[in-house]
């Protein structure tokens, strides 16, 4: 039964750090959409959808290294599961509906899809919140020191490659590039 668990585990850690790269990737498409039709127009995007997009590409990189955790069994998995769940849920109760959504109206369809999604993450943090209660998830202090530099370097491999992923993508301002 433990065997049934880790896997299971481990196969929503791997889905959940596909799903940040995938975020990421759809970001820097996006951005690069935005720019262009900013261009076309003759006008710069509003700052909304620049602080939107700064948003969700963090919160893609806390979930990304939330499932890494999960795929390596490590109880730190379960704090940034919960900090992912609280960066979506401030997201859609507060910032968005409050400083961005005026600005930048997102698609209904969209954004029912987002709370969705939002709510299945919720239902996985309290199953890995759990599975760390119940011992399952291991300590970090308890992994070998090559294991945990390597997620350590691809954490920061995946964060540099966010911040060039949406600079490169046409991301930048004017007031970025001064």
């Amino acid at each position: 039964m433990n065997i049934v668990i880790e896997t299971g585990l481990r196969v929503l850690g791997l889905f959940y750090v596909l799903s940040g790269v995938l975020v990421v990737r759809s970001l820097a498409v996006s951005a690069m959409a935005d720019t262009a039709y900013a261009a076309i127009m003759g006008a710069p995007p509003h700052p909304a959808a620049r602080a939107r997009e700064i948003w969700l590409a963090a919160g893609s990189v806390l979930i990304g290294a939330g499932g890494l955790a999960l795929v390596l069994r490590l109880d730190v998995a379960a704090v940034l599961f919960v900090l992912g769940a609280l960066q979506q849920m401030v997201y859609l109760a507060i910032v968005a509906p409050r400083f961005l959504d005026p600005h930048d109206t997102p698609d209904g369809a969209g954004r029912a899809k987002t709370w969705q999604a939002a709510f299945v993450y919720l239902v996985v943090t309290i199953l890995v919140v759990a599975a760390a209660k119940a011992g399952v998830l291991r300590p970090w202090q308890e992994m070998p020191v090559w294991l945990l530099a390597a997620a350590g370097l691809a954490l920061v491999l995946g964060m540099a490659w966010t911040v060039r992923a949406l600079r490169v993508r046409g991301f930048t301002s004017k007031a970025d590039e001064t």
